[in-house]
């Protein structure tokens, strides 16, 4: 479970973003932040990273308050997250495969497992076919699929999304939130940020951030 307590975030300018914010976030759970620009998502998304500090309150997962961790135990933290960005962030001198064997190479998996575990998330993303090309061969949604693909091949304990469609069509948005909901469903925990209300679902949650505070719903459409 996660969970924000009283979480405060003020800017060295003065600028209030988050103000006693309080709210969680259970297992399996799937969750839009919404609001104008400047309201606080990615602030929000990046204190749950652990990229931040609050001004005041506290960041649980699992009862562990993270801004409290040394540097050693934050980065093991970090690397139980998958984050999915606006800008794919695949590295443009390695090859797809490379980029989704990364992250196992840097867990000390070998290279039968390597090669085992990013052919299955290729074949799952229906990217086998480009896994020898660079980033800048393919599609704008086949690059956010890769990077999708990149960021769940850890299998991680939460996925988080930062405007993951703001540079997508609407179709090739509808399929990249879709594809976040079949890893909620598979059991991971997904918030997404994004000011694009017409990709959220009837009866999904939604907290929507203003006046650094939210006003949380389920959508509903008539």
């Amino acid at each position: 479970m996660i969970e924000f307590q009283e979480v405060s975030m003020q800017f060295d300018d003065g600028l209030v973003v988050l103000d006693s914010i309080s709210v969680r976030f259970d297992a399996q759970s799937l969750t839009f932040l919404t609001g104008r620009s400047g309201a606080g998502k990615t602030t929000f998304l990046r204190l749950l990273m652990g990229l931040l500090k609050p001004t005041n309150g506290q960041v649980l997962v699992e009862d562990v308050n993270i801004h409290q961790l040394n540097p050693r135990e934050l980065l093991r933290y970090r690397k139980r997250l998958g984050v999915v960005f606006q800008e794919h962030m695949l590295l443009e001198y390695r090859t797809i495969f490379e980029n989704l064997s990364l992250p196992l190479w840097i867990q000390g998996k070998s290279k039968p497992e390597i090669r085992e575990q990013v052919r299955l998330s290729l074949a799952q993303l229906d990217l086998l076919d480009v896994a020898d090309y660079y980033p800048n061969q393919l599609s704008a949604g086949e690059q956010q699929r890769a990077a999708i693909a990149r960021s769940t091949i850890n299998e991680p304990a939460l996925l988080v999304a930062d405007e993951p469609t703001g540079n997508l069509d609407v179709s090739l948005a509808h399929q990249t939130i879709d594809l976040l909901r079949h890893y909620n469903r598979a059991g991971t925990p997904v918030i997404v940020a994004t000011h694009n209300q017409n990709l959220i679902l009837e009866g999904e949650r939604v907290l929507n951030l203003e006046n650094g505070g939210y006003v949380e719903y389920m959508a509903h459409y008539q």
